[in-house]
């Protein structure tokens, strides 16, 4: 199935800039997802009930900063906390009161890592794409009455059905789209048909409307409804204070600009840091690492996609065809990717706790804790509080607290 609204098919253009996004956009909306996965929500009436009878959690000495273990060759290491391995009821890859990824590291070096500047770079092209957005937003088909027969070009509403191997895979009415745009596979094909006439096209999938399908070959059974042409209105400084909270064309152009700038610059630090990362782990040497701990990853992320592709009124397929360009078995594997990043991440970061004896002050508990309280909509700091158990807390505030260490020594070349 796929997306039939008219703000989606906005939201297409410009895909090849996106298809190069794709894997960065991915990486940024998964940061933080499985921060505390496994937590101890329990619930505000079950953590009201435990406590007092249950037996302490053991929670690997986040409140004192003691090492994992106790031997230490000649780099520091670290190990899962919380459990022991003989513990067949212990903590499993979706972690215990936080995520704590199976596997132990042997530290490189993570203070001063070298990284080449990423240049934060915004093109005119990047700007009059969004112009054109707001543009697209506004026009309005009508109907073309001198003639009736399809040309290149034309804005035309159809209704369609495909088929793939046989079976029906989308029955769609009323869609409209511009004739030689390259958004649908079969367009060019109709090129001379008459006003409600129909025709049966084959042809190779290769559109990213239903890229879960690419490569192979579908039928698409059309039927032209209407033909129209599209009227896109002029871009003068009245259409933009009509639309937008801009007076003039000019003022709402340099806020794009500065817009776009300020999100390439964010991306471009978090792609240096990304790097740093990277030479760390190429750098330490890992063992013990779950696969377990990876797929818990890459289904947290599917089950939030699956969420966010609800929340659009589409399915998953649909919606990372449409917003990342990707098929089921990309996402999975870019998702994968991530999740064997994140893991080496998190073992580094507990690694370097223990290393650097990273504590927190009562006056930096509380300022994280607030700041996260906003970050997160929660109503106060105690509310968070309440929905967390406190050592899990710490023991990310402290991981934060690591990798801002590590983050602000790099040094950038």
């Amino acid at each position: 199935m796929r997306c039939r609204t008219q703000d989606c098919r906005n939201m297409m253009d410009g895909a090849e800039k996106r298809d190069e996004m794709r894997k960065r956009w991915l990486a940024m909306l998964l940061c933080g997802c499985l921060v505390f996965t496994g937590c101890g929500s329990e619930g505000e009436e079950d953590k009201e009930t435990s406590g007092e009878n249950e037996p302490p959690r053991e929670s690997g000495g986040l409140l004192s900063g003691n090492r994992g273990n106790d031997e230490k060759d000649d780099a520091p290491s670290a190990t899962p906390e919380g459990g022991t391995e003989d513990d067949d009821e212990g903590d499993t890859a979706s972690g215990g009161a936080y995520w704590q990824p199976q596997g132990s590291v042997v530290l490189g070096n993570y203070i001063g890592v070298t990284v080449n500047k990423v240049e934060a770079e915004v093109t005119d092209a990047d700007v009059q794409s969004e112009i054109d957005y707001l543009v697209n937003q506004h026009s309005e088909p009508r109907e073309i009455t001198d003639r009736n027969v399809v040309e290149s070009g034309d804005y035309v509403c159809v209704d369609y059905t495909l088929m793939v191997g046989g079976e029906e895979v989308d029955a769609v009415q009323e869609e409209y789209l511009t004739v030689g745009s390259g958004y649908y596979d079969f367009e060019e094909q109709l090129v001379g048909l008459y006003l409600s006439e129909s025709k049966t096209i084959e042809c190779e999938i290769a559109d990213y409307v239903y890229g879960e399908y690419e490569g192979q070959t579908g039928t698409y059974i059309v039927q032209i409804k209407s033909i129209n042409e599209l009227i896109v209105p002029e871009v003068t400084d009245a259409f933009i204070a009509e639309n937008t909270d801009f007076s003039t064309l000019e003022e709402y152009r340099q806020d794009i600009y500065n817009t776009l700038l300020k999100d390439a610059e964010a991306q471009a630090v978090n792609d240096q840091r990304v790097a740093a990362f990277e030479k760390i782990m190429a750098d330490s040497t890992f063992s013990g690492l779950s696969d377990a701990d990876v797929q818990s990853y890459v289904d947290e992320v599917t089950e939030n996609y699956e969420q966010y592709a609800s929340s659009w009124g589409m399915d998953f397929d649909t919606f990372i065809s449409i917003f990342m360009g990707a098929t089921k078995d990309e996402f999975t594997a870019l998702a994968k990717e991530d999740g064997e990043y994140t893991v080496k991440q998190y073992l580094i970061l507990d690694a370097v706790i223990q290393d650097a004896n990273i504590t927190l002050t009562d006056e930096e508990y509380t300022t994280a804790l607030t700041a996260f309280a906003a970050e997160n909509d929660f109503d106060s700091p105690q509310a968070v509080e309440e929905y967390y158990y406190k050592e899990d807390l710490v023991q990310q505030f402290r991981r934060d607290k690591a990798y801002d260490m590590i983050v602000d020594s790099i040094v950038v070349q």
